[in-house]
């Protein structure tokens, strides 16, 4: 079972560092991430490269990767950084 994990309301380069770690456990646990992203309202670069790396190790694992309800901030930044489908992935059966 897959464990929601809240993200901050503020993605920004202090929040990089936990969770960096936080989804590095996940994935070494070969735990399925699922973040809630309901309460953010600023999304840095820097998280916004921990979460595109995050996400890339779970595609390459086989595991799913979701940002669930995500703010509108988040939809919006992740969108205008070319990256909307940052907030799922999840594998089909065949992968």
């Amino acid at each position: 079972m897959s464990k929601l994990d809240l993200l901050p309301a503020s993605l920004d380069g202090a929040a990089a560092g936990p969770l960096a770690d936080l989804l590095r456990e996940r994935l070494a646990d070969g735990q399925p991430i699922t973040l809630d992203g309901s309460q953010v309202d600023r999304v840095g670069l820097a998280c916004l490269q921990v979460l595109l790396s995050a996400r890339a190790t779970a595609i390459s694992g086989g595991l799913p990767f979701a940002v669930a309800t995500p703010s509108e901030t988040f939809t919006a930044t992740i969108g205008m950084a070319g990256c909307p489908d940052l907030t799922g992935f999840l594998p089909s059966a065949g992968e």
